[in-house]
């Protein structure tokens, strides 16, 4: 009775311990194919753009605590719907930022292929200030 108890919860445990495994190993997988939300085009924005529309796509608390001057608030959630209601052409020069640079990176291929042509990611809004305040200069 004793032997069956310990081989029971013996292979409960080594049960867990390969589920365990498999979950980990699925995250590095996820991990590792995740793409790079550095790549922005912060060099591009800084060189060849004059006159964007500057999108903020933090909620609209984030964007109450600050904003880049003259950004226009447009949460990803309702992208790219929004951009169009707000009269925004496919073919003006758009740029998306957000807090991390992460929502920035989704909001440019949501609206790419929504058929905006020239959107740029901005990334996070610390590093698009230093761009656009140095261009400014």
């Amino acid at each position: 009775m004793d032997l069956r108890r310990r081989r029971t919860k013996q292979q409960r445990i080594r049960g867990s311990l390969v589920g365990l495994w498999a979950t980990l190993s699925g995250l590095l997988v996820i991990v590792v194919s995740a793409p790079a939300f550095a790549a922005n085009d912060l060099a591009t924005i800084q060189s060849n753009i004059s006159s964007p529309v500057i999108i903020d796509v933090r909620s609209p608390q984030e964007f109450a605590t600050g904003s880049i001057e003259g950004a226009v608030n447009l949460p990803l959630k309702g992208l790219p719907d929004s951009l169009l209601s707000e009269g925004i052409e496919l073919d003006e020069e758009v740029v998306v930022y957000c807090r991390s640079g992460r929502r920035s990176a989704q909001a440019k291929t949501v609206l790419k292929a929504a058929g905006f042509e020239l959107v740029f990611d901005g990334g996070p809004m610390s590093q698009l200030e230093g761009v656009l305040n140095d261009s400014d200069s």
